[in-house]
């Protein structure tokens, strides 16, 4: 089932939301009694979601909920004196619940985004039309963003090679670009990586029947490209805009002779 991302919430005409955002401390069991406390005051709970701020120091927990005859002045009371919190913010509407708790949104030390696939291929279509070999552009945007990403995941996550595929897989997967399955080769640097769910080959673009992913086979190839530290190249076989259940990619080095640029990691597309 599709997951959606609660940005805002629409109740009754005078119905009482808000959300809230409970700092507490990072230990075993610290988490326990917090949803105890919203049960207690009579919330209805709709969305939430506990993550790490500081491994061993900090975490929030974050509900989004409907308040029906809740003394909003009681339960954040009840949350403060709790041991385990360190801070209470919240925000109390009617009808309209708006996710103002994360801002500014954040994925890997950069500022994020929310945005339907169905912009981001609508400013590709644009790109294609407006820009002769189009193609060679996207996949170099994507180029970057994967080589960005690996060098994250590298410097700061330090993730070591021999993990940053279940990684990959699982990032791109919870990002909602599709389901990823990668088989590769280390001792070659060759492999093919297989995406079902492709959010770029979800909908028919104007070139029908061809291949639509330019911009995935660019983040591959960037990312590879950062994480082995040798130029590699990316091309999209299959791709489900043309009637393929799925998208594969073939992934291998890029021939030294054929390296745009000697010396220098940049990846490959063709």
């Amino acid at each position: 089932m599709p997951r959606d991302a609660c940005i805002f919430y629409v109740g009754g005409e005078k119905t009482l939301l808000g959300w809230f955002k409970v700092i507490l401390i990072d230990r075993p069991g610290s988490l326990a009694q917090i949803p105890v406390v919203f049960a207690d005051n009579g919330v209805d709970q709709l969305f939430g979601y506990f993550s790490l701020i500081q491994r061993g120091v900090k975490g929030k927990y974050v509900t989004f909920a409907e308040l029906p005859g809740v003394d909003v002045e009681k339960l954040v009371a009840d949350l403060q004196s709790l041991d385990e919190v360190l801070d209470v913010d919240y925000c109390i509407t009617e009808k309209i619940l708006i996710q103002t708790a994360e801002f500014p949104l954040e994925i890997f030390k950069s500022r994020a985004i929310i945005l339907k696939n169905t912009t981001f291929i609508d400013i590709i279509e644009e790109i294609e039309e407006a820009i002769p070999n189009a193609n060679a552009l996207i996949f170099h945007c994507g180029l970057k963003g994967g080589m960005d990403d690996a060098r994250y995941f590298k410097e700061v996550a330090g993730i070591k090679k021999n993990d940053f595929i279940t990684l990959l897989r699982g990032v791109l997967f919870s990002a909602g670009w599709g389901i990823v399955d990668i088989s590769f080769d280390f001792e070659s640097c060759s492999g093919s990586i297989y995406v079902k769910n492709s959010f770029l080959a979800e909908t028919t673009r104007l070139n029908e029947g061809q291949s639509q992913c330019g911009y995935l086979s660019g983040y591959f190839a960037g990312f590879f490209t950062e994480i082995l530290e040798k130029d590699m190249e990316v091309h999209e076989e299959k791709c489900r805009s043309g009637r393929e259940k799925i998208c594969e990619f073939a992934i291998l080095p890029t021939p030294e002779d054929d390296s745009e640029s000697k010396g220098k990691v940049t990846g490959h597309w063709r």
